[in-house]
């Protein structure tokens, strides 16, 4: 690995450590709908517009699932892992 292409890596993942971390960010944001799943004892929380994006990158995360009916997006919480 060249030391340009290293470099790169390293800046990718400080900003993505900023993106998950910073206030007002993606991973604020994701941390929020968490609390909200978790307190609304089974129930989904749709998502629309700019919101899908962030959404999407936190489920890679597995802050949460992302799902679709008829084209809208709906987050879940994720499974329980088993025991």
């Amino acid at each position: 690995m060249s030391a340009r292409a290293l470099l790169a890596a390293i800046g990718s993942r400080l900003t993505d450590a900023l993106r998950t971390w910073a206030p007002g960010a993606r991973g604020a944001w994701c941390r929020s709908q968490r609390r909200r799943l978790r307190s609304s004892h089974g129930s989904v929380v749709w998502v629309r517009g700019a919101a899908v994006g962030w959404a999407e990158w936190g489920a890679r995360r597995g802050y949460f699932e992302v799902q679709y009916m008829d084209g809208l997006a709906y987050l879940r919480s994720p499974p329980a892992p088993a025991a």
